[in-house]
């Protein structure tokens, strides 16, 4: 019996040594670029393109092949103020609108990246998404986003 146990106790310390030594060599491929395509899930994925909303609350089985239309127009509106001059909303990090007036209405593209900059401002500021066209996903109609002397992110535009 003793005899059993050894023999298993070799052929164990043998296979984790062996392993150890695939995971080190699977790490050292990992470094060169031709074999970190094969090797990692992740990379094969990145930089691939999901036509349907990531937010929708049931995808369709089958994702659309395109967008019909990657324009849409939202309207952002301040609440319980005229005008706040120094807001600025940037759209892909570019100033796009100031809230000269209470309201300020956008044309924006699928994938815009929409945040607004209130840090001129040390109060709370509260943003209301006041309308949005039929073929917008998000941002959507009636969201209120706070900031409070920061920028606030409402988010990438997402187009039915």
């Amino acid at each position: 019996m003793r005899n059993f146990v050894n023999r298993v106790e070799k052929y164990l310390i043998r296979l984790i040594a062996l392993s150890l030594a695939a995971v080190v060599l699977a790490q050292g491929f990992m470094t060169h670029e031709p074999f970190r395509l094969y090797l990692s899930w992740g990379e094969r994925l990145e930089g691939e393109l999901f036509e349907y909303p990531a937010i929708a609350e049931r995808p369709d089985p089958v994702p659309p092949a395109r967008v019909e239309s990657p324009d849409a127009v939202l309207t952002i509106e301040v609440e319980k103020y005229s005008a706040l001059p120094k807001a600025v909303i940037l759209v892909n990090n570019r100033e796009r609108a100031r809230f000269e007036n209470r309201e300020v209405t956008l044309e924006v593209m699928a994938g815009d990246t929409i945040e607004i900059d209130s840090t001129a401002y040390d109060f709370p500021i509260d943003y209301r998404i006041r309308s949005v066209s039929d073929n917008l996903s998000f941002p959507e109609k009636d969201s209120v986003y706070t900031a409070n002397h920061s920028i606030v992110m409402i988010g990438k535009v997402i187009v039915k």
